[in-house]
């Protein structure tokens, strides 16, 4: 019922306007009747014959479009117009071209629509001047300089025709593979980003192929089929022409259904290959969509060039494969059935490892300043400050200066220097004294025991090694380990020694503040971690977290041949007896063997 009303509707000049048609597709017995372009009236009017194939593929378009088979749709609408134009089967083949983002085929579709057809209703002219506003938007326009006249232009693997181009070479907004093709020169191949509305020149240099080589194409049954040659029609067979050497894709493709699946096409130079295929029944249709959209696609095992592939194969088991440089390959195992309409995105997985995404090597340049902290320093000053003592956290400041050599993938080396500080205090520590005096019976104190202060500082110059790992693109990261050794001192400035009793004479004894210095080199190892934020293409500003193990050889301690000044008084019935003398504190190591420090920094870096 529904083929007979459609058969009715076709004829009818009374057309549904086009924005209804998708109503019309999806309503039972009908669907929507046509309008001739002004450009096929000026031509021989088409054949009954014509008219009759355009109505079918028409039908089995609306048929697609109502199952959202977008691309077998736009493929049976866009037949349908070269067959017999009509404003209907126009209009659809745009919006199908539109749904499946090939932005610049339904900018050119619907611009054909507004100027090929006259009496549009307003509600057509006005939806359809809207989507070619914003598919200009969406756009851009490739500008090909410097090929040869005749040269064959090729955009993701569609033809768009010989150099110089007729008509603007659009593209949709993104990266697209542009080859240049021309019998007795070299293929040439670049990539090109194209951004929405604007106009990206390609400078082709073609170069002359030193290195040629002839193909004959035939067809065993002596059928007349066009044949194409990566893509572009050469000719009709029996074809032969001069190649460059290398690897070709041949298909042939006749009236209807007829042709042949792709086949390589091996070119030697100086030497005639000769290919002879066999046309069949094409009766399935495939079409895969690669992201990237610059991606290689193998049908059966043979290139099909980059970017999408659409086309009729048999129907049978075929495997397809995309190809991308940077890219994880992906294959896939097809079982395609007869009438069958396949649409097939395939998008890659990136391969981080890949060198394509790999940075140039480089050298960098960067400084930190930190505040490395401690809980304490250990040893028998603050890692004795028990009951009745109290300690500050350790804290300080740490400078560093990194110079390395990175390669592109990221992993670094270089070298260090620096210099770091960091102080604790202890307060109410037990501390002991003792007469220094080479006759013990004449010094005019004995052994006391008390509390003191000590404040302890570490310092020394970093010289070291580092190994990094620098990774990220919007947020960079940061991973190195340094080692090498910190050359500097510990020192210990003592005072406030409170005696805890009273000496058995009755006497009191005051001692001077003391201060004592040991040479102090350590070993170092420093992990570090830094999130960075790009300031510019060479410049990074960082904020990170680095440890700072120190081992020292040996443990600091503090002298206990200093030094220091006691004041001996002592109360008697006739007054206040004073004396002094000299004592010494014990060689107390300053610091354990270990000492952590953690540093929180801000860091700027420069590569170039």
């Amino acid at each position: 019922m529904r083929g007979a009303v459609s058969a009715m509707l076709w004829v009818a000049l009374a057309a549904a306007p086009p924005a209804r048609a998708q109503e019309a597709a999806g309503a039972p017995g009908a669907t929507a009747p046509v309008e001739q372009g002004r450009a096929e009236q000026e031509e021989a009017a088409p054949s009954e014959e014509e008219k009759e194939q355009a109505r079918w593929h028409f039908e089995k378009g609306l048929a697609l479009e109502e199952q959202q088979a977008w691309a077998a749709a736009a493929a049976e609408f866009k037949l349908s117009r070269r067959l017999y134009p009509t404003r209907n089967a126009t209009f659809l083949a745009a919006r199908c071209l539109q749904r499946l983002q090939r932005y610049d085929e339904a900018l050119e579709m619907y611009e054909a629509f507004l100027r090929e057809f006259s009496n549009l209703p307003p509600e057509d002219r006005t939806a359809a001047q809207t989507s070619v506003d914003e598919l200009r938007a969406l756009v851009g326009t490739l500008d090909i300089l410097g090929a040869k006249p005749g040269a064959a232009i090729v955009v993701d693997g569609v033809d768009r025709g010989d150099y110089p181009p007729v008509n603007p070479i659009r593209v949709g907004a993104g990266i697209h593979t542009v080859r240049i093709l021309k019998e007795g020169y070299a293929p040439f191949e670049t990539r090109v980003e194209v951004a929405g509305g604007r106009t990206e020149p390609v400078a082709v240099k073609l170069v002359v192929s030193a290195e040629s080589g002839r193909l004959k194409v035939t067809e065993r049954s002596g059928l007349k089929l066009d044949v194409l040659v990566d893509g572009e029609i050469v000719g009709q067979t029996p074809w032969e022409g001069l190649l460059s050497v290398g690897q070709h894709s041949v298909a042939l493709r006749g009236e209807k259904s007829q042709g042949t699946g792709p086949a390589a096409a091996p070119v030697k130079a100086g030497q005639l290959t000769t290919l002879s295929l066999r046309a069949e029944e094409l009766e399935a249709l495939l079409s895969v969509d690669p992201t990237p959209a610059g991606a290689t696609v193998f049908i059966d095992g043979v290139s099909v060039g980059g970017g999408s592939w659409e086309g009729a194969l048999r129907a049978g088991a075929h495997r397809v494969e995309v190809r991308e440089d940077g890219f994880r390959p992906v294959t896939r195992q097809l079982n395609l059935a007869r009438g069958q309409r396949l649409e097939l995105p395939i998008a890659l997985q990136r391969d981080e490892d890949a060198a394509r995404w790999q940075e140039p090597p480089r050298f960098t340049f960067d400084v930190s300043a930190g505040v490395p902290m401690t809980r304490s320093f250990g040893g028998d000053v603050a890692g004795a400050c028990d009951d009745g003592c109290s300690r500050s956290v350790g804290i300080g400041g740490l400078g560093l200066f990194h110079a390395g050599y990175e390669s592109g993938s990221g992993w670094g080396g270089g070298v260090t220097l620096g210099y770091v500080a960091a102080f604790q205090k202890t307060t109410d520590r037990e501390a002991s004294i003792t007469p220094f005096s080479r006759d013990a019976s004449a010094s005019p104190f004995g052994p006391a025991q008390g509390t003191a202060d000590d404040r302890l500082r570490l310092s020394g110059l970093v010289v070291g090694v580092a190994g990094s790992l620098h990774t990220g693109e919007r947020i960079p990261l940061l991973f190195r380990l340094g080692a090498g050794a910190v050359l500097g001192s510990v020192r210990d400035r003592r005072e406030n020694f409170v005696p805890k009793t009273v000496m058995t004479d009755g006497a009191v004894v005051d001692v001077h503040r003391a201060e004592a210095t040991d040479s102090a080199n350590f070993v170092y190892l420093a992990p570090e971690v830094r999130v960075g934020v790009r300031l510019g293409e060479r410049i990074e500003l960082s904020a990170g977290l680095q440890g700072l193990l120190l081992f020292a050889m040996p443990a600091p301690r503090f002298d206990d041949q200093q030094e220091v000044g006691v004041l001996h008084r002592q109360v008697t019935g006739t007054g206040v007896t004073t004396k002094e003398g000299i004592g010494t504190y014990a060689a107390d190591e300053l610091t354990e063997s270990l000492v952590f420090l953690l540093s929180p920094s801000l860091g700027l870096r420069y590569a170039f």
